[in-house]
């Protein structure tokens, strides 16, 4: 009986606040970054922070680009301001409303102080790119 009326009021509690059953929950694989339609017209930019490291230190960050848009697009190049910033990814098609993962390298050799890097990426939709700002102050 008090066992029924703890998973009531747990049930209960989950509902009320919002929450997600342990089981069904799946964290994020790194920062989310998202593409739509205003993308292609306007262009887009996020910020991606690698905080704090050590000269000479190399640090990778996964993200996730998300399709919102109502078209596949393809990544066909990529534009950045240093070679000290590398994006791994799959050329092929993202179809509206999925996810690819990416993985964005920061090579802080030869780097000091606080620095901020540019990477633009364009697709196969034309337009204007979306343009990723790498962040990171190096010591």
């Amino acid at each position: 009986m008090v066992r029924g009326w703890f998973l009531l009021v747990v049930g209960l509690l989950m509902v009320a606040c919002g929450g997600t059953p342990a089981a069904s929950y799946r964290a994020p694989f790194g920062q989310k970054i998202t593409i739509d339609d205003q993308t292609f017209v306007a262009g887009g930019s996020d910020t991606v922070r690698f905080g704090r490291m050590s000269e000479g230190e190399i640090a990778t960050k996964p993200l996730q680009l998300t399709n919102s848009s109502s078209k596949p697009l393809v990544i066909t190049h990529i534009e950045r301001t240093c070679g000290c910033t590398t994006l791994d990814y799959e050329p092929q098609p993202l179809m509206p409303d999925s996810t690819m993962q990416l993985r964005l390298r920061f090579d802080a050799r030869g780097e000091w102080g606080w620095q901020l890097k540019r990477l633009q990426l364009y697709t196969s939709q034309g337009g204007k790119p979306l343009t990723l700002w790498v962040e990171a102050d190096v010591e």
